[in-house]
């Protein structure tokens, strides 16, 4: 704070500074380079910056007194302005200056309260007053200038904010405290804001509205500023969960569907499958052997399979997408809540669904042994799985069984129609190949939190039979959307995937995983349009998704302009509307990404503290001057190391690291060899 200019300071001088809000008196002792050394009026030594100093009268004290006489001259100074300062009416000096435009100094305040010529002592009494008042006086460039009467009032709101406030920080600071001591908590009155400010500050930090505030209530109640302290004193409250997903708070997704959309979502479940869905377009397959092929997990199943072997020699293989757009109207409550969600998300401790439970895991799941209504696409392929013919019909399915990957790798050996469903999907694949398609499969890391909080790692490679007979039959169902909708020049969220590079500057190393991880990295993205394009990593002319509509809502959006199509209806969206759902469902798509991405991290890193693990083996995929950029893979997950001194690391090389530091909640995980 500026205070206008000071006479010249000389050892023996009384003065007066700020300190915590309270003004203190003090002698000068010394200067030395614009900074004074002082004894104060409650016998401390301090060393200030002369811009410190508020007030210096003619008032001197002699040095060669002894230190404890100084200090009793100082108090009682202070002690003689203080009884002073009960003679100053602020309200009744303001209503005398109230419209000048001029302020004025202390020495002249000092001289309309009391009777002229003002003593040293008055007019540190009246600065003093000034100083502690809020309301009536601004202190503005060495001179006091009284607030017009709108000001007083603005300013009178604001005090009482600032009270309001102080009380709040007193109160909350108090309650924290004995939180945190694990002691009996105090009343307060305003816990469900402070409990808002808290989650707040815990989930954006420097970047919460509740910053300062936060910030301020725990350093006052001796707790680290920081948030992890908010998220330890919300678990300890149980407003949180120990391993709460700060994520899904941070994006405001939640686990819960509104009543409105339960109930929405529960009419349609019940009313069930009726008159006003079975017309003369779906086709009745009921009879058909048409069977899943899922996770032991799963309860939303969206798409099925069926074999059948024609008298040509052919063989017309059946992927059935269930039929979500039958029960989810454009614009109801049950639409908007999952295109505000845009997809499913499975993370490790939870599953998120896009749909209430009673449409993606009751009457639109293909579950066995009840009717349901799907979209079935036909592949009529001869026994090199050549594609003779295709169609798309709205039908109704009665699935058969219900098998796992597992179990489809068990039995494929010896089921005759797996076996055969499994040579035409390599055969399809070999197609796919031959035209370009690049397959670089990464192994998939499953990471599963049982009810106990105990963590399950398990890593499985995608080419199984299982697997492959999965991915390529939906691959084939997506590209025939695609292509039905393109050629017929129908808007609808297609996927492309510009030429794939090939990797030019080539790295010896003998294990594959590094090749995949670098070749993966030339690819380009793929992109969401409204118009079809070349979908280079698959070798598919035209391509979209549509196979899971209960967990995605691209799908179910391309599931409803394809239904439009086959039933000779206009489409339902324009490519205008179809644009704008893109920028919005692609923004929500990467933030359910990152949100799986870091959340699989966290568990990972929770498992090695669990299991106690400070050894990995670490693959180098890159290095710059600074750091290693390494892969974990037993767990799939990078980290940056800092380039040790020895030994010079290679790309592709494997290597033995260490854990020096691990910190799941801040995601630290620091390596050294």
């Amino acid at each position: 704070m500026t205070h206008g200019p000071l006479k010249e300071i000389r050892p023996g001088d009384v003065l007066e500074f700020f300190e915590a809000k309270q003004v203190i008196c003090a002698v000068c002792l010394g200067l030395k380079n614009q900074r004074l050394t002082v004894l104060t009026e409650h016998n401390r030594e301090l060393n200030l910056a002369r811009s410190r100093i508020i007030h210096i009268g003619d008032r001197t004290l002699d040095l060669n007194l002894t230190r404890d006489a100084m200090v009793r001259e100082l108090a009682a100074v202070s002690i003689g302005r203080e009884s002073l300062m009960a003679q100053v009416e602020v309200e009744e000096l303001w209503s005398l200056l109230e419209g000048e435009t001029e302020g004025y100094g202390a020495n002249a305040l000092a001289e309309f309260v009391f009777a002229a010529p003002a003593g040293d002592d008055q007019v540190a009494a009246v600065q003093r007053v000034l100083f502690q008042d809020r309301l009536y006086f601004q202190f503005k460039d060495g001179k006091f200038h009284a607030r017009s009467p709108e000001k007083v009032e603005q300013r009178q709101l604001e005090i009482e904010r600032e009270e309001q406030k102080e009380a709040r920080l007193e109160a909350g600071s108090k309650w924290l405290k004995a939180i945190w001591q694990r002691k009996p908590q105090p009343a307060v009155t305003n816990r469900d804001d402070l409990i808002e400010g808290l989650k707040s500050f815990c989930l954006f930090g420097q970047e919460s509205p509740h910053y300062a505030f936060a910030k301020e209530l725990l350093q006052r109640a001796d707790i680290s500023a920081h948030p992890l302290s908010a998220l330890r004193i919300l678990t300890r409250l149980g407003i949180w969960q120990e391993n709460e997903n700060l994520y899904l708070h941070q994006h405001n997704i939640s686990l819960e569907f509104s009543p409105q959309v339960e109930e929405v979502a529960a009419a349609r479940a019940q009313a069930g499958i009726g008159p006003q869905h079975l017309n003369e377009h779906r086709r009745d397959l009921r009879d058909l052997h048409v069977f899943t092929i899922d996770g032991a997990l799963t309860r939303d199943y969206d798409d099925a399979l069926s074999l059948t072997v024609l008298d040509n020699g052919l063989f017309e293989v059946g992927v059935h997408i269930a039929d979500a757009a039958e029960f989810v109207e454009p614009g109801d409550p049950v639409d908007e809540e999952a295109k505000e969600r845009s997809a499913s998300i499975y993370l490790p401790d939870a599953r998120i669904s896009m749909l209430p439970p009673s449409l993606s895991e009751d009457i639109c799941s293909l579950r066995a042994g009840e009717e349901r209504l799907a979209v079935s696409f036909f592949i009529r392929v001869d026994e090199e799985g050549g594609v003779h013919d295709s169609e798309i019909a709205l039908s109704r399915i009665s699935v058969s069984q219900q098998l796992t990957y597992q179990e489809v790798n068990e039995q494929v050996a010896d089921d005759p129609m797996l076996q055969r469903l499994y040579q035409l999907s390599q055969r399809m694949r070999k197609h796919r190949l031959a035209h370009g398609a690049v397959i670089l499969p990464l192994p998939e890391v499953q990471v599963h939190v049982n009810s106990a909080g105990m963590i399950h790692i398990s890593q499985y490679k995608k080419e199984t039979p299982s697997q492959i007979i999965v991915s390529e039959w939906m691959i084939a169902a997506n590209g025939l959307a695609a292509s039905y909708l393109a050629e017929r020049g129908i808007p609808a969220i297609y996927r492309s995937q510009a030429e794939c590079k090939p990797e030019t500057n080539q790295v010896a190393s003998e294990h594959e995983l590094f090749h995949i991880y670098r070749q993966r990295r030339l690819f380009a993205r793929a992109e969401l349009d409204t118009k079809p394009g070349m979908h280079c990593s698959l070798a598919m002319p035209y391509y979209t998704s549509i196979t899971s509509p209960i967990r995605r809502y691209i799908d179910l959006l391309v599931q409803r302009q394809l239904k439009h199509a086959l039933r000779e209806q206009p489409p339902l969206y324009q490519e205008e509307e179809l644009r704008q759902l893109i920028t919005k469902l692609g923004s929500m798509q990467s933030k359910i990404f990152l949100i799986q991405r870091k959340w699989v991290r966290y568990w990972i890193l929770k498992y090695l503290e669990q299991e106690d693990i400070h050894a990995l083996d670490a693959l180098v995929l890159d290095q710059n001057s600074r750091f290693v950029h390494l892969l974990l893979p037993d767990f799939l997950i990078e980290a940056n190391m800092p380039v040790p001194d020895k030994p010079r690391l290679q790309p592709g090389e494997l290597v033995r690291v260490k854990i020096s530091r691990l910190s799941p909640r801040e995601d630290v995980l620091r390596l050294q060899i």
